[in-house]
């Protein structure tokens, strides 16, 4: 293999050549005590695809890159915003830009030798069927808006057997839902979410889009649709105060980027497995605030914020069902 040259502007050195392999060893060298040669190789030629690359997804993206993954794929249709710079690898230099794209950018820069694609139209029925057979391993970081196409992608991935991680960053725990897909025979997200559930969606997706409903409504209705496999006794106390406190009115939705590069890191782990042959839990789960402060509240304790969560969700689930009503 012919050696390239590329360049390291941050430590000022230039025309640096190496080979593919000569950069691999290096980039890969400090994790050889605890990586299996093997396991390395099967991490390395695995294609991965990355749907979504928000808050999500693309911290996941660029520690499978340092990781020594080199054949990924990235999809988001957003672009990216001021706001998420303090969760995504982004660099103000990238505000505007396609998020695909920058993440592509970026990952290049750690890796000028890697296979990676952008789609900067995100995943779409026309896309969704092409990407996920020809991948190895599919992680679900699709917006939570568009729970159409999350149920695409894991049907797509049950039907072709293979297996799909999920992301969730709740406030200060970060929480990784696997589907064995390719081991196991089950429905689509385990039954969580249906065809029927979906057809109603995009019923309320079209009132939204056509301005009959508002964006908080239309969040709502989603949270109501879908909460995945989320324990409820695994919720911390800051989400759960979030959602008691939270305005109706309010449609973002809060993030942490210290939950994210927890959540990266537990992704990849799991991924590495997997190309292992090993089996990993279905939930993998860290509460990172718990495991910095000196006392931690107990289930006891935890009871009365979740009676007030259970009645702001009941209160939510009436809300809903009045604007399903309104809407037929």
């Amino acid at each position: 293999m012919e050696k390239e040259n590329f360049n390291n502007p941050e430590q000022g050195r230039s025309g640096i050549s190496l080979t593919q392999e000569e950069f691999y060893s290096q980039l890969t060298a400090s994790s050889t005590k605890f990586i299996s040669p093997e396991t390395q190789e099967k991490f390395r030629n695995s294609n991965i695809l990355v749907a979504g690359v928000g808050s999500v997804g693309n911290p996941i993206a660029m520690m499978c890159a340092r990781s020594g993954a080199e054949n990924i794929k990235v999809l988001d249709p957003d672009v990216v915003a001021i706001d998420n710079l303090s969760r995504q690898q982004y660099t103000l230099r990238q505000v505007g830009m396609n998020k695909a794209e920058a993440t592509e950018e970026n990952i290049k820069n750690i890796n000028p030798f890697i296979n990676i694609e952008s789609i900067n139209c995100g995943l779409t029925p026309e896309n969704a069927e092409k990407l996920v057979r020809e991948s190895d391993i599919v992680i679900d970081a699709v917006d939570i808006r568009s729970l159409d196409m999350i149920y695409e992608l894991h049907r797509l991935a049950s039907f072709y057997k293979k297996p799909v991680l999920v992301g969730y960053d709740l406030g200060g725990t970060a929480m990784v839902a696997v589907y064995r897909y390719d081991k196991e025979d089950i429905k689509p997200l385990r039954g969580e979410l249906t065809q029927e559930k979906i057809d109603e969606f995009n019923g309320i997706h079209d009132a939204y889009r056509g301005g009959k409903i508002s964006n908080a409504e239309f969040l709502s209705y989603v949270y109501d649709a879908f909460t995945g496999p989320i324990n409820p006794l695994k919720v911390p106390v800051e989400q759960l105060k979030e959602l008691i406190e939270r305005d109706p009115n309010d449609g973002r939705t809060y993030q942490l980027g210290t939950t994210a590069t927890v959540l990266s890191a537990l992704m990849v782990e799991s991924m590495r497995r997997i190309v292992a042959g090993e089996d990993v839990k279905d939930v993998i789960l860290v509460d990172i605030p718990s495991q910095v402060r000196r006392s931690n509240p107990n289930v006891i304790s935890k009871i009365p914020l979740l009676l007030r969560t259970l009645a702001v969700v009941n209160t939510r689930g009436k809300r809903v069902k009045d604007l399903i009503k309104n809407l037929g």
